[in-house]
């Protein structure tokens, strides 16, 4: 993968995102999973984890940072999501640390897709930055909680356009 093309895509959606919200602009969320599979954090490519339930993913690979409280219920059904909103360390001296914060497009029960669409922007420019200089290094500390949380939050974005 290109080093620059998480950030190239992160910036496409957030001078997209106006429109896109507006319904002016489709939202291509094969162009994220792709971005996503490319990354090499996720054992599977993401489309395989749409359908899988929560306790599947839970036992299988998750990194316990993502809220799973209905096990029966399929991962695209989650509300909650983990944003990637920092990352500070050392390159040279192989300490990158990132940090997350939850969010929940479904505040009252309600879609919020401007929500997902922040964790989406956010995530991948957080990525990316790291990506660009560090790639090896972050796959070994990226969460894949939060990998996860990018390509539901693209399920949710398409779905609901």
């Amino acid at each position: 993968m290109e080093k620059l093309e998480t950030m190239i895509l992160a910036d496409d959606l957030a001078l997209s995102q106006d429109k896109i919200l507006n319904g002016e602009q489709s939202f291509d969320a094969e162009a994220v999973y792709k971005v996503i599979d490319e990354l090499g954090v996720l054992n599977r490519p993401i489309k395989d984890y749409l359908e899988m339930t929560q306790e599947q993913y839970y036992e299988a690979e998750s990194d316990h940072k993502l809220a799973l409280l209905h096990l029966s219920d399929r991962l695209v059904d989650l509300h909650d999501r983990i944003l990637t909103n920092h990352v500070d360390g050392y390159v040279d001296k192989d300490e990158i640390n990132l940090t997350y914060n939850h969010e929940n497009p479904y505040q009252d029960d309600l879609y919020n897709a401007e929500v997902d669409y922040r964790v989406l922007t956010y995530s991948l420019k957080v990525i990316g930055a790291v990506q660009a200089i560090a790639a090896e290094d972050l796959k070994e500390v990226l969460s894949k909680d939060a990998v996860l949380s990018l390509g539901l939050a693209s399920y949710a974005l398409a779905k609901n356009a």
